[in-house]
């Protein structure tokens, strides 16, 4: 063969291979797509029940669906008129999802599933499904966004590698997954963060102007890290123009207050910006305190530790830091030469969320979830420095050997998650106890009148509206002083009721409790097949449908306590048996 028709044939086989490998990395981002859906899919079906922190916006969803928008007299009946909270929080995320789950109504309707009749809970389970997809697919952008700017691919014969190890090094958190589909406001706030932060990746500073718009419906510290970003970008990495950013900024937040002052104000019945009111309770009355304080450095020395656990992510987003994935080769001295726009990108915004969680650090009140808009961040970064590792995996034994200690790390982490995310599924008794009184009273009182009473920790676990059982005769009370339980028919409470019919217990999470897995190590110890024989026995009834093993043996690590209790008065308890007998 002529020297040119060999050299031809081998630049198409070289293109075919990496056409074949990009191909291939395509359809593995597609595959962790489809787990990270899933994944959330999974929390969302264990933990159907939502806690207190996410009570005004499911409250919220639901009185929209419920009783419309539209007409003052239907606002009446919201639970923000009865339970206004501390603080008053923005309905426009609210009112989004329930738009969102307009359709899925409407659709099942036509299939002769009314959504809006009886037990609410599958609606819920809808609405926050609309939310868990929502977060899903803003965490896929930031990965796409990226790809797009790692300008080693365009030298590698794999193409997305640092997306890839992203997905897998989401796959293995808890928080952020478990959470995605809770309406917490900085869930909600969440996917418009990620939105922005994707922009800013590619080096499109309208970004900018997304996250400042975030800042002033849903959360003020998205604000917060939104200026930060604006000075870092500018000043320190000079990648922009502090005037430029300025005016974004001040386009977003202009936006935006105008956005919930007409919203909120509505529904709210006065000229309110939530968050605006929140920020004055909170920071400058510093009504936040009495929530708990902590120390200045708790965020870094405690939360990131908790939310990366083990702390790859951590130290891999510090080795990301040294390569820049948008480096285009320009140099930096070379004035004259016009630079990408995305260089340095994901830099500025690790170096932007470090400064972040410095500021937040200056709050005495600390939870997780205000810098939880940095995670998918550190992750990026995280991702950037194991893809810098492991495609060197043939160069060196070091690069083979700490890639697959990574990996095992990695894979570790992604138990602990689930094993906390199945532990969490213990933590919501209220939600429990209610669907147990729900199914008593369909049984036991069709047709009669029924009230019920429900007290503060069991709506605190668990308890929404949506769990209400929606029909005539059936009324749910909720106050929380002066209650005199002799003028209801059944209570849901915490407290142990002397004379009335105990009906269910619900039970919470105690401890972890390894008697049963130490004892299964002992057992191997005596007979090296028990293992084998135990995995052997759960595969084959995952095949034939069933998981009763494997549910088994991970109901035998936890120990639960009752927590909330369901009773029936006396007198109703004897006419309820009458009426099973008639």
């Amino acid at each position: 063969m002529p020297r040119h028709e060999f050299s031809k044939t081998k630049t198409r086989i070289s293109i075919l291979t990496v056409l074949s490998i990009d191909s291939s990395m395509k359809r593995f981002n597609k595959l962790l797509d489809a787990a990270l859906i899933a994944l959330v899919t999974y929390h969302l079906v264990i933990s159907p029940y939502t806690k207190v922190e996410e009570s005004f916006n499911i409250q919220a969803i639901h009185d929209i669906l419920n009783y419309g928008a539209f007409c003052t007299e239907t606002i009446e009946k919201y639970d923000h008129k009865q339970f206004p909270g501390a603080v008053p929080r923005s309905f426009i995320g609210s009112l989004v999802l329930a738009l969102l789950a307009k359709p899925v109504i409407f659709i099942s309707s036509i299939f002769g599933k009314d959504l809006l009749q009886g037990e609410q809970t599958q609606l819920q389970t809808i609405v926050r499904g609309i939310l868990g997809l929502t977060n899903a697919l803003s965490l896929i952008r930031l990965r796409d966004q990226l790809n797009k700017v790692t300008f080693r691919d365009k030298k590698s014969n794999i193409k997305g590698f640092t997306g890839f190890w992203y997905s897998v090094l989401l796959l293995s958190q808890f928080h952020l997954i478990y959470y995605s589909s809770r309406t917490l406001p900085n869930f909600i706030a969440l996917p418009l963060v990620n939105f922005g932060l994707s922009k800013l990746i590619v080096g499109d500073l309208s970004g900018l102007t997304w996250l400042a718009m975030t800042g002033v419906v849903f959360r003020m510290e998205v604000g917060v890290f939104a200026v930060v970003i604006a000075v870092v970008s500018s000043l320190v990495y000079g990648q922009s123009n502090i005037v430029a950013n300025i005016v974004l900024l001040f386009a977003g937040g202009l936006f935006g207050t105008l956005t919930t002052l007409f919203i909120d104000s509505y529904f709210w019945g006065k000229p309110l910006v939530p968050e605006l009111s929140s920020f004055i309770f909170n920071i400058v009355d510093g009504n936040a305190a009495e929530w708990g304080v902590e120390p200045w450095g708790a965020y870094f020395n405690k939360y990131l530790f908790k939310l990366f656990r083990p702390p790859v992510v951590l130290i891999l987003s510090v080795i990301g830091f040294l390569n820049d994935p948008a480096d285009d080769g320009v140099a930096i001295t070379d004035t004259k030469a016009v630079r990408h726009p995305a260089r340095n990108s994901l830099r500025i915004l690790y170096t932007s969320s470090i400064i972040f969680i410095a500021i937040m650090s200056f709050q005495p009140h600390k939870e997780w979830r205000f810098i939880i808009y940095t995670i998918p961040i550190f992750t990026l970064q995280a991702a950037n420095g194991l893809s810098n590792i492991s495609i060197k995996w043939s160069l060196s034994f070091s690069n083979k050997l700490l890639t697959l200690i990574i990996s095992f790390l990695v894979l570790v982490s992604a138990l602990l998650s689930l094993q906390m995310g199945y532990i969490s599924s213990f933590n919501y008794p209220g939600g429990e106890a209610l669907e147990f009184a729900n199914y008593y009273v369909s049984e036991h009182y069709s047709g009669r009148n029924v009230t019920l009473h429900i007290d503060v920790p069991a709506c605190m676990t668990g308890i929404t509206r949506f769990g209400e059982l929606h029909r005539e005769g059936v009324k749910y009370d909720k106050s929380e002083t002066d209650v005199d339980y002799d003028t209801f028919d059944l209570v849901i409470t915490r407290d142990l009721v002397h004379g009335w019919k105990l009906l269910h217990k619900a039970k919470i999470f105690k401890n972890l409790d390894l008697t049963t897995i130490l004892k299964l190590i002992e057992t191997q110890k005596a007979d090296r097949s028990t293992l084998f024989v135990l995995l052997k026995i759960m595969v084959d009834e995952f095949f034939n449908g069933s998981n009763q093993t494997l549910k088994s043996l991970l109901q035998s690590t936890i120990a639960l306590e009752d927590y909330i209790y369901v009773y029936e008065q006396p007198i109703k308890s004897e006419e309820s048996v009458q009426e099973g007998i008639r």
